[in-house]
């Protein structure tokens, strides 16, 4: 793996990486303050019926609050492909298409290295050189801060916060703590919409498998076939309708009937349609 920059360097005349500290002005509490409450609005829209999706709020939060941000987004790598799950507009999800076709770029990155990249100006970024020449010329994008999200239970799914900003030199030290703890949050959200895709996905195999279940027993009863045979006839009847097998079930539970063009040599010789 290529030596590469994961924190942001100390500033530098010059550096189109470094992230210099604004000037101090207070304790800080105000931004606590506004954050915590841009926590708490995605925490009670995201429990809330009717609403945007919980990713959605998050990235919406994220570019208020990081105020040099233009567009924001969330990638996640599932069973080796890179997808972009939020965004706030169609600049992002370009710029994140972009990554995923040269196969680089910092968030892309953040999500394979575990760490949180920055860079002030794409369109000078050596790491990324492709990428950054490509984005700032296509949707004018010129700074990035990404953020891998630390997932609780699912190791099989890895994500990431992108933060885009059409200005260079856009973020400096305050914007880079604002993003971490809304990364930290992202991370809870999509650990939770996981759970609730799972939930979800579970329950629908659930009710497939007792639909097949039912149309098996309907075959098994009237046409006198054992638990293999009855399955390879709904099989074969998926496969030369070019239908799905749950939706075969569904038909066969709901109706009785079975219509099929062949019956599978395992099966006892049927007429064609029953």
């Amino acid at each position: 793996m290529s030596e590469r920059s994961v924190m942001p360097a100390p500033p530098v005349a010059g550096d189109p990486y470094a992230v210099s500290a604004p000037p101090v002005t207070d304790d800080g509490s105000a931004d606590l303050l506004a954050i915590a409450e841009a926590l708490r609005v995605v925490a009670r829209r995201s429990a809330g019926n009717g609403g945007r999706p919980p990713l959605e709020e998050l990235v919406l939060a994220t570019r208020e609050q990081i105020s040099t941000a233009s567009t924001v987004s969330v990638t996640v790598l599932r069973s080796g492909r890179f997808r972009t799950e939020a965004s706030t507009d169609e600049v992002a999800l370009r710029a994140d298409a972009l990554q995923y076709e040269i196969g680089s770029g910092p968030c892309v990155d953040a999500v394979l290295d575990d760490s949180i990249y920055v860079t002030q100006d794409v369109a000078l970024d050596g790491r990324w050189a492709q990428w950054g020449r490509r984005v700032s010329r296509e949707v004018g994008l010129r700074s990035v801060l990404a953020y891998r999200l630390a997932m609780l239970d699912d190791v099989g799914t890895i994500a990431a916060l992108n933060v885009y900003s059409d200005r260079v030199g856009a973020f400096d030290d305050r914007d880079l703590g604002t993003g971490l703890v809304l990364a930290t949050h992202g991370s809870l959200l999509v650990t939770a919409q996981l759970a609730r895709d799972k939930a979800e996905n579970l329950l629908k195999a659930m009710e497939s498998n007792r639909e097949i279940g039912m149309a098996m027993g309907i075959l098994m009863q009237r046409h006198q076939l054992d638990r293999d045979q009855a399955f390879a006839v709904l099989r074969v009847a998926s496969q030369d309708s070019n239908r799905k097998l749950a939706d075969i079930a569904r038909e066969v539970a709901d109706t009785g009937i079975l219509a099929i063009k062949r019956w599978p040599v395992s099966a006892a010789h049927q007429p064609s349609s029953h």
